[in-house]
């Protein structure tokens, strides 16, 4: 359990060291991933919409800054 702790606050630092377009980036890369791959369990393999989620989400987060405290 203490390793599961201790990758999650490297994980943690890692993300927040990121720049803001950095860290919006990432969640749009893994919102398109994450798409793509629920979308094949259940049979449909929708590129654009993957695509659109991404881009969404990128903007987004650069724009709004969930980060910002």
């Amino acid at each position: 359990m203490n390793q599961l702790r201790r990758w999650y606050r490297r994980l943690d630092e890692w993300t927040q060291s990121l720049s803001r377009l950095g860290y919006a980036v990432l969640t749009g890369a893994t919102a398109f991933c994450s798409y793509l791959l629920v979308g094949s369990f259940f049979g449909k393999f929708a590129v654009v919409s993957a695509v659109a989620m991404g881009l969404t989400l990128t903007v987004l987060y650069y724009a709004l800054d969930p980060r910002e405290q």
